[in-house]
């Protein structure tokens, strides 16, 4: 989805292979049009969806459909429609040798129709705010603890297992309630649920 905090590095991005691109960006149409409209409109930043020329931009643009798969470095994509304060989608992505993930993205409470599309063997999802702020996390899109042990039992009800979850997106100053609330989680759906981090590095 087009919110800053997702598309923010692109400026960074196009600036490192300003000279070696395209690098290829793949986004559902409506991020496309934002970051076409207001992050890449020459004014704030250099555009460079046709800088430095536009026969050789620095980044290249391509849309994705939500439920059509795509093929992309070898790797077989298929974005799914989550919930969020505005359109977004998830990803379930395959590696050549059938190993799969899904990585949620920014979402909130209500993916029961994702759970029956997809079956990975890694989960990546958000968890944004400790539990006492569960409401503001409903009110903007995203999970508390307590929402993600409800999607869980949602996930295992509807697929028959639970994969390892590995949570991102958590709020850095309160960090250490979402870590401590996450523990109980696990602990009471007996599952694999592990904080992300930064250099983190996971084989499954």
């Amino acid at each position: 989805h087009h919110h800053f905090d997702h598309v923010r590095d692109l400026c960074t991005l196009g600036m490192n292979v300003f000279t070696t691109g395209p690098v290829n960006i793949y986004a559902p149409q409506g991020v496309i049009d934002v970051i076409s409209s207001y992050l890449f409109d020459g004014v704030m930043y250099v555009d460079f969806l046709h800088h430095p020329t536009p026969e050789k931009p620095a980044l290249k643009l391509n849309p994705l459909e939500p439920y059509k798969e795509v093929i992309i470095e070898g790797y077989t994509v298929l974005p799914l429609p989550v919930k969020h304060s505005i359109p977004a989608l998830g990803y379930q992505i395959t590696a050549p040798d059938g190993r799969t993930l899904f990585y949620t993205g920014d979402t909130s409470r209500g993916l029961a129709q994702v759970w029956e599309a997809v079956s990975p063997d890694l989960l990546v999802t958000e968890v944004t705010v400790p539990n006492k702020y569960q409401k503001a996390a409903e009110e903007h899109g995203h999970m508390s603890p307590r929402d993600l042990q409800s999607e869980l039992a949602d996930f295992k009800r509807i697929r028959g297992y639970l994969p390892p979850v590995v949570v991102v997106h958590m709020s850095p100053h309160i960090e250490d309630v979402i870590r401590q609330e996450i523990a109980q989680v696990a602990a009471e759906l007996e599952a694999e649920i592990t904080p992300g981090h930064e250099g983190m590095e996971v084989v499954f």
